[in-house]
């Protein structure tokens, strides 16, 4: 409230004046310092106390934010970091999520490339029954291709696979690469009747190779087909730990072909051939580059161009072999054939 202004008095016309001047004077003032109260206490309201510094009660302006952006208030810069903070978590969460689901995809990627379950798995391959789409590998549903049920095996395992394959055409180019398990096996499911030496297996493929893998690797009951579209080989086995060849038959003419070879061991730790018949073919059996490869006893065959080639590895074979060509051995590199 004003000071009131004197009204009725006896005092002269000219202190009066003076006085009411004054009285005009304070009210002014009063408003002035009203005002710049209001500022103060505003400009207050936007500062905080913080020991340290050259004064344990430095000022410091609390408007401006971390970025050097500066509010009108306070408040505004307040409620702008909780609005931002707001934001950071919704993104943080985002994060969150995409990252779980990332990890997610991860681990089941980690479990198809490295399974390490051990046991037996059987998975089954069938050219008139099978479907690769909409396949497990079961007896039910079975591939229609062997490459398929080798793509779906992990590439580091302690489990070992059996692959059986139906009776049927198989125009394909099987490789099986850098995959190292408890074992792998090939195996044509009417192997207990097959006796390559007499005819043929009745499940036919162009060709099989095993490429750097780790475990023993087999192919059972298998017949040669479609040599003409071949890469030059039929059972071949390179850089794998120990490659064996069961009643398999090559008697497609390959003499032709230069190089084609139907049994190959190329970098192997070791191999063997077993009960397999091997005809007209232009190299029936090779061993390459440090392989030691033992020939059984029934292996047989007739009219092949060169029955044994050894290139810088050791053939051994048994005398009871009744496998026979134009050249029996053929050795370069300080490759050796010993019965």
């Amino acid at each position: 409230m004003g000071l009131m202004k004197l009204v009725k008095n006896a005092i002269s016309s000219e202190w009066k004046k003076t006085f009411n001047d004054n009285v005009d004077y304070l009210n002014g003032l009063e408003t002035r310092v009203d005002q710049k109260n209001k500022a103060t206490n505003s400009r207050i309201d936007n500062l905080v106390l913080q020991s340290g510094g050259d004064s344990p009660n430095e000022v410091v302006d609390a408007r401006t934010n971390a970025s050097g952006e500066k509010y009108a208030t306070l408040r505004a810069r307040l409620n702008a970091g909780e609005q931002l903070t707001e934001q950071e978590l919704v993104e943080v969460n985002r994060l969150i999520t995409d990252q779980s689901e990332q990890i997610g995809q991860l681990e089941k990627t980690i479990q198809e490339l490295y399974d390490g379950n051990g046991g037996v798995i059987d998975i089954y391959v069938s050219a008139d029954q099978g479907n690769d789409t909409t396949a497990d590998g079961t007896e039910s549903k079975p591939f229609k291709t062997i490459q398929a049920a080798i793509n779906s095996l992990p590439l580091l395992s302690t489990t070992k696979f059996y692959i059986y394959v139906e009776p049927g055409v198989y125009l394909e180019d099987v490789v099986i690469s850098n995959i190292t398990s408890g074992q792998l096996e090939i195996v044509a499911t009417n192997l207990s009747v097959v006796d390559a030496s007499v005819g043929d297996t009745g499940v036919f493929v162009r060709s099989v190779l095993f490429i750097d893998c780790g475990m023993y690797c087999a192919v059972r009951g298998f017949t040669q087909t479609d040599v003409a579209n071949s890469p030059k080989r039929f059972i071949y086995f390179h850089g794998a730990m120990y490659g064996a060849a069961d009643r398999c038959r090559a008697v497609q003419n390959t003499k032709n072909i230069y190089g084609y070879t139907a049994f190959g061991w190329e970098r192997c730790v070791s191999g063997s051939i077993i009960r397999c018949h091997v005809s007209n073919q232009y190299y029936a059996l090779k061993g390459a580059f440090g392989t030691g490869v033992r020939i059984s006893d029934v292996v047989s065959g007739t009219e092949n161009n060169i029955v044994y080639r050894s290139e810088g590895s050791i053939i051994y074979r048994s005398a009871g072999a009744s496998i026979s060509g134009t050249t029996m051995e053929s050795k370069t590199y300080g490759g050796q054939v010993f019965v």
